[in-house]
């Protein structure tokens, strides 16, 4: 029997929500960090590349060729 993954799936797609509503939680300060980006951008990279590999993991498993 498959397993149902429905709920796991949302689960990490709502982590990636909230982390992407850095600006409810997080005063971000002025300094550089990623390559002389500001901080917020750097954050903003990393819930990316996060959401892409999530979502590259759920196609990989739901959209099978």
């Amino acid at each position: 029997m498959k397993k149902n993954t429905g709920l796991l799936w949302s689960i990490v797609f709502i982590i990636i929500f909230l982390l992407s509503q850095d600006y409810l939680f997080v005063d971000w300060d002025v300094r550089l960090v990623f390559f002389g980006f500001p901080t917020w951008i750097a954050w903003f990279v990393l819930v990316h590349l996060v959401f892409i590999g999530a979502f590259y993991l759920f196609a990989k498993k739901y959209w099978k060729e």
